[in-house]
């Protein structure tokens, strides 16, 4: 691969990071930039700073539990691309 083929090849993604729970835990993602999807890729617990990791799949489904115990279900999902109308 020639450097000029590298250079076509990069693209660039945004970490997010928002609280939810009241301030309970802390959720990092990848924002949807491009043709990529946004994924949650870490939650933290703040007052123990315990992180989980895991799949993308398994990271979204906590993150739902934990707002819907919560009372958060209604907020928008800032790591997900809306359509464009």
């Amino acid at each position: 691969m020639g450097e000029q083929e590298l250079e076509d090849n990069r693209m660039a993604q945004q970490m997010v990071s928002w609280f939810i729970c009241d301030g309970r835990f802390r959720v990092h993602a990848i924002n949807a930039i491009g043709r990529r999807k946004g994924r949650i890729i870490e939650v933290e617990e703040i007052d123990t700073r315990e992180r989980f990791h895991g799949s993308t799949k398994s990271l979204e489904q906590l993150v739902g539990v934990l707002r819907q115990s919560y009372g958060d279900s209604n907020r928008v999902q800032p790591w997900i691309r809306e359509p464009i109308s």
